[in-house]
């Protein structure tokens, strides 16, 4: 999917309409509209970047919730053996 931006018009202010032979032009200026890629480099180069930074996060926190799930005995035999006569 590919969007259509005027170079020269301001972002905020662009009309879209098509010409006599089917080419979409600016309502302002009257130029052709160029086509800009849904995903391009940067968007790659930044998703990459995020998922470095945000990766450690989740781990460490999937890890902080498992270790709350597991219920943990003490290393102490005398406590161990109440545990199991109880």
């Amino acid at each position: 999917m590919t969007r259509y931006y005027c170079p020269f018009c301001s972002i905020r202010y662009q009309i879209h309409k098509s010409s006599i032979d089917g080419v979409l032009i600016c309502g302002q200026c009257g130029d052709p509209l160029i086509k800009k890629p849904l995903i391009n480099f940067k968007k790659i180069i930044g998703f990459v970047a995020t998922l470095a930074f945000l990766t450690p996060l989740i781990i460490m926190i999937f890890f902080v919730v498992k270790d709350f799930d597991d219920d943990k005995t003490p290393n102490n035999p005398h406590s161990i053996v109440l545990l199991t006569f109880n």
